[in-house]
């Protein structure tokens, strides 16, 4: 449903009418451990494989021989001891990132001994766990005669010694490569409608806002992406429904947006006010110091009364500035489109009647959507399922 990493039921609908180029992956939007925290990373974006082993210098063959075969296959290593940063959120950027983006992840599942007590290593299994969360392909390892924990001894585990080690290492890697590259195609498939349309919106003259975009808080944890058409002057908010089950959510985050955009505006007019109330009194204090146009150096005004009038000028300079960036704002949120992406053959008329009677107070906004690859924006026709041919 959102837009990285909805499933597409209609990329042979639009397939059959022209196709789309091929993408790399999709995104996971949303940190694990902080809900607040975006993430980012886009799956299975590297080719590499994510290794997760306890720190213990007996392993050190083990690893050399993995990194060995990885590398002559074209798979870079990333071990996870070896992945310290520090000074920087370790977990996010060098472990949990590294296995998101990984093609697939290798698992050694030994235990730390400490006086003839067998201990397993918390942090192996907790990225293994993080692992089988993301669906990777997984190599489990755990050398001969140690045990699994409990809920994890259905798992089929490679019960490795110095014999076999070399042999299932290379049966393992195959087979992961060879799994990895057969998911490669419903990966792409996942991003080209994607890729497809903001490629149209962006050639049709609508910019695609990011993070730094005044409104990016507005459609912040929504379905909507945010976009802008300068020449027309208009901003565009823009969801995908995939199938029936998404359109309550679409609702809902109708809603929250039309709430934000709103609080936003009476913000802009607020703000508007307390600087246009700033700027008569800033006014008013030039007219009695009787000084229209206070100059970086005005001749037979002492020093000090020179660097005043600067700091004087410089602050009447902002806050005109801020009163004309403002009302650029404001004038550029007197139309909104709000328009929905909906598969093929969806049933959606109580949909969009439910829409329109959402937007019924507020003027300017305006409902559109596109079942047939056509969306009317404004004077504007983003026709995104053109034949590439």
């Amino acid at each position: 449903m959102s837009w990285q990493l909805g499933r597409y039921p209609y990329h042979q609908y639009y397939l059959e009418r022209g196709g789309f180029p091929s993408s790399s992956g999709m995104v996971n939007e949303q940190c694990f451990i902080r809900k607040e925290h975006k993430c980012g990373k886009m799956l299975g974006a590297s080719k590499s494989c994510f290794i997760a082993c306890p720190s213990d210098s007996k392993l050190e063959t083990v690893l050399a021989l993995m990194s060995e075969k990885l590398t002559k296959l074209g798979i870079e290593p990333i071990i996870a001891i070896k992945e310290r940063a520090y000074g920087q959120d370790i977990f996010c950027t060098k472990i949990c990132g590294k296995i998101i983006e990984s093609r697939f992840c290798i698992v050694i599942l030994d235990d730390t001994v400490k006086k003839s007590v067998f201990i397993p290593n918390p942090n192996v299994y907790y990225e293994y766990g993080l692992m089988t969360s993301l669906r990777k392909h997984i190599i489990p390892l755990q050398k001969e005669k140690l045990k699994l924990a409990f809920n994890i001894q259905s798992h089929d585990t490679i019960k490795y010694n110095h014999v076999n080690i070399n042999a299932e290492l290379e049966r393992g890697i195959r087979e992961a490569i060879k799994f990895s590259e057969a998911r490669e195609p419903e990966k792409a498939r996942g991003d080209q409608l994607e890729r497809a349309i903001l490629r149209k919106m962006e050639l049709a003259g609508f910019a695609e806002k990011g993070d730094r975009w005044f409104l990016s808080d507005v459609i912040a944890d929504t379905i909507f992406k945010g976009f802008g058409h300068e020449a027309n002057g208009y901003f565009a908010y823009i969801g995908k429904i995939d199938n029936q089950n998404d359109i309550q959510t679409c609702l809902d985050d109708l809603d929250i947006v039309i709430y934000r955009t709103e609080h936003k505006i009476n913000n802009l007019k607020a703000e508007l006010d307390a600087n246009k109330k700033q700027r008569d009194l800033f006014r008013k204090k030039q007219s009695k110091i009787g000084i229209d146009d206070l100059p970086g150096v005005a001749v037979g005004i002492p020093a000090s009364e020179r660097i005043e009038y600067q700091r004087f000028s410089r602050g009447l300079r902002e806050i005109d500035d801020k009163i004309t960036e403002t009302i650029d704002r404001i004038n550029l949120m007197e139309v909104f489109y709000i328009g929905f992406i909906v598969t093929p053959d969806l049933a959606i008329t109580k949909f969009m009647d439910l829409a329109n009677k959402k937007i019924e107070p507020y003027p300017r906004y305006r409902i559109v959507y596109t079942q047939d690859g056509r969306i009317q924006l404004g004077d504007v026709c983003v026709n995104y399922i053109e034949s590439h041919s």
